[in-house]
């Protein structure tokens, strides 16, 4: 699997919504406030592309070229950050975990509700608006037999291309995880690449994102864009 991957870097989203309302312990969700701060900042300073776009490390407006994500499905993303997105005319590529469309997430301090099928077309009629795969129930690819992970990767291709009559490309492995097996179900179930977290990047299977917090002021964000991230992504 040779690596034709883009020049973007990509972030990775999960909740828009304050501490005090996002039940998981995980705390990968960001405040309202902070995340109209970085949309700003992002707007200013980098030139947002669609995922994949494979813009040039300049970008078509002489910018660094960008991609924004968000994995899990929260109602959140539509109700809070896409309206946000939406003004500042920035593309977004939203990661679903099929089941839980139209469900609540179950996390250790209670529920939090999840994306509803409705929702999902509203967003998809705007053309700055994608959608990839999360897998079918957010299980850990790398722990199943292999014909429960191969399920888990098509079946929610099928459903999301049935939803939105139109190819899903991209996947996002669930809680990050991955290895060379599972990276090749994806790319036999038909996806052109896929995305993770953790430091890859050695073919299209397993493209990095850099994860934004909780914890991420700007001056945060802006450390974890610069190119020292990587290799000092363990105390940054």
């Amino acid at each position: 699997m040779k690596n034709h991957g883009p020049a973007e870097k990509v972030l990775l989203y999960h909740a828009v919504s304050e501490d005090r309302d996002f039940p998981a312990s995980t705390g990968t969700n960001v405040t309202p406030a902070e995340f109209a701060r970085q949309v700003l900042f992002l707007s200013r300073n980098y030139s947002a592309v669609r995922l994949g776009s494979g813009e040039t490390p300049a970008g078509p407006t002489g910018k660094p070229p960008l991609a924004l994500t968000f994995d899990d499905g929260y109602r959140d993303n539509f109700e809070t950050a896409y309206p946000v997105l939406a003004r500042s005319g920035i593309p977004v590529t939203f990661f679903l975990t099929v089941s839980r469309v139209g469900t609540d997430w179950a996390f250790p301090r209670g529920e939090y509700p999840g994306l509803t099928w409705e929702q999902v077309r509203e967003m998809d009629r705007n053309p700055l608006v994608d959608f990839g795969s999360h897998g079918h129930t957010h299980r850990i690819l790398t722990g199943m037999p292999e014909e429960e992970a191969a399920a888990e990767i098509e079946r929610s291709k099928a459903v999301l291309e049935e939803r939105l009559a139109r190819p899903i490309d991209y996947f996002s492995y669930p809680h990050g995880s991955y290895n060379r097996r599972v990276k090749e179900l994806v790319r036999k179930a038909g996806y052109r690449a896929a995305y993770s977290v953790i430091s890859g990047g050695e073919d299209d299977f397993s493209r990095r994102r850099i994860l934004v917090s909780r914890r991420d002021s700007l001056f945060r964000l802006r450390l974890k864009l610069s190119p020292l991230y990587w290799p000092l992504r363990r105390i940054i």
